[in-house]
């Protein structure tokens, strides 16, 4: 009889977290497709910011910015921002991201780091390593405070005194639904790239002599200041955005993975639990018909 209420036990316990692991399972994926038609608009703006940029900069080569191009060749003082996910229950999220940094994180006895982490987890790592100084913490990131921590990074790079020689993302990025990669991101010293299309245009361009010259209604610099801040404001966002995406990929896959888990564990169990009962109910009948004896 003991053994038949501690297998009830457990199934009710394991009843119970299946019950969490679906509902946090819903929830990840409504947040991941609310999370994926936004991404579509994000990715748009941000490539018409870096080729609008671009554009701009070409026949003006002479415009400098020490803010998005440091001439810091020793890279002496970096900005390390670190994305992990705020919450747990999402697989090896956050443990893949750990492993990536410590293969790629290697600094020199000149260079002084100062970190930005976003979620918890980033926030412990960094500390216990302790490789520097965490100048900001974020602890909550989701959808509805993303821009706001963004805003509050661009801040942060501007009112620097002495301009930041490099800033680094080490975030996760998707790269599908069930695929979820640490990347580095480089936001500066800033590269900006022409996508195929527009560089074939600007080889017609090229071949008919025709140069890019746009007119400036205002001052020049002021124009370019603008979009360079654009630029990094775009770039940052849609880092944090493909973190939140994978992060909540990642958490559907790994509470789906459980959910399969605790049905098949349930139904070992069920199965032990009925044995146990029918072996009871067979030994009660035995003992009851040997005493009608």
């Amino acid at each position: 009889m003991a053994q038949l209420t501690q297998l009830r036990r457990k199934i009710q316990a394991v009843n119970t977290t299946k019950k969490i692991t679906h509902a946090i399972r819903l929830v990840s994926m409504a947040s991941y497709s609310k999370l994926e038609k936004q991404a579509i608009f994000l990715k748009s703006y941000k490539n018409s910011i870096d080729q609008t940029f671009a554009q701009l900069l070409k026949p003006k080569p002479e415009w400098t910015s020490n803010t998005l191009f440091p001439g810091d060749v020793f890279d002496q003082s970096p900005l390390i921002i670190v994305i992990s996910s705020t919450k747990g229950l999402c697989g090896s999220f956050n443990a893949n991201l750990i492993r990536f940094i410590e293969k790629k994180l290697i600094f020199e006895k000149n260079q002084s780091p100062k970190f930005i982490t976003i979620g918890t987890k980033a926030k412990r790592e960094i500390e216990s390593k302790n490789i520097g100084n965490i100048i900001l913490n974020f602890e909550e990131f989701n959808f509805n405070n993303f821009e706001t921590i963004g805003s509050k990074i661009i801040e942060n790079i501007y009112t620097q005194d002495i301009p930041y020689s490099s800033v680094y993302f080490y975030s996760n990025k998707l790269i599908n639904f069930f695929v979820q990669k640490p990347q580095q991101t480089t936001l500066i010293p800033a590269k900006l790239e022409f996508n195929s299309q527009e560089n074939s245009q600007d080889n017609n361009n090229n071949n008919n002599n025709n140069i890019f010259d746009p007119i400036y209604e205002q001052d020049q610099k002021v124009i370019l200041d603008f979009m360079a801040h654009k630029y990094i404001k775009s770039t940052i966002l849609e880092t944090l955005f493909q973190s939140l995406l994978s992060e909540n990929a990642a958490r559907f896959l790994a509470m789906d993975s459980s959910n399969t888990n605790a049905e098949k564990f349930l139904d070992k169990l069920t199965l032990q639990y009925n044995k146990s009962r029918q072996a009871l109910i067979t030994k009660e009948v035995s003992e009851l018909c040997a005493n009608m004896e």
